[in-house]
């Protein structure tokens, strides 16, 4: 458990909520104002778009949290292009899901927790992120895409982990934060082999919101948050 267990919002590093205006005087840009639960992967992906497209017409980085309410513009494909070309860019990819690896939201120290060992993840269920596919024990996996689902058709809010090893973490990565959070550096780690995280039963969720939609379902779906203080940290009991 604990806030040092997220890496992105997590370790005590968390990124600027954005304001977003126009970039330029792109006239045949549509203005899409931010409704809640939406983040900048998911305003690219509904309207055809690559994040690093959206974002390079906005000014924006592609890790960029959007805040409700702000307004991103939604360029032509013409536009968009265009946007890409003067920034250097090249397109990118957008699949269905967000399973392209976005650079971590805020600084890291040097190195960042080390990748998972092959095969360390064999059997493990999947989920979605904009991190790419992260991973949970199968029930828990299969319980928390039923849960999103119900998430997105009930609230309109995405849930998703807060970070890369927001969810399953390896022993090594466990080891990893503790050792930041006994620097000085992070915030509170388990040590590791004792994290919930380990077991894939525990998820580190990106914003309050997803927490407070978890708190409406998350019971139904076997999913809890065993800690008062801590907004962003959610169990699977089953």
């Amino acid at each position: 458990m604990g806030r040092g267990n997220r890496w992105g919002m997590a370790c005590g590093l968390a990124a600027a909520t954005l304001g977003v205006g126009t970039l330029g005087t792109a006239q045949a840009a549509v203005p899409h104002v931010v409704q809640p639960g939406e983040t900048l992967w998911s305003i690219s992906a509904a309207n055809n778009f690559t994040t690093r497209t959206v974002a390079a017409f906005n000014g924006l980085p592609e890790d960029a949290l959007v805040a409700e309410g702000s307004t991103i513009q939604i360029p032509t494909v013409e536009e968009g292009a265009a946007a890409l070309a003067s920034a250097g860019l090249s397109p990118g990819s957008q699949p269905s899901e967000p399973a392209t690896a976005a650079a971590e939201p805020v600084p890291a120290p040097a190195g960042g927790p080390p990748a998972p060992a092959p095969g360390s993840t064999y059997g493990l269920g999947h989920i979605p992120s904009p991190y790419g596919e992260l991973h949970l024990d199968p029930a828990a996996a299969a319980s928390w895409n039923a849960m999103r689902e119900e998430a997105l058709a009930t609230y309109g809010v995405d849930l998703y982990p807060g970070g890369t090893v927001s969810a399953f973490r390896t022993y090594e990565q466990q080891a990893y934060l503790y050792d930041l959070f006994l620097s000085g550096q992070g915030e509170p780690a388990n040590p590791p082999g004792s994290s919930s995280h380990e077991l894939g039963t525990a998820v580190d969720l990106a914003t309050p919101e997803m927490r407070s939609v978890i708190d409406e379902i998350g019971a139904a779906h076997g999913w809890q948050a065993p800690h008062a203080n801590e907004w962003w940290h959610v169990e699977y009991w089953g």
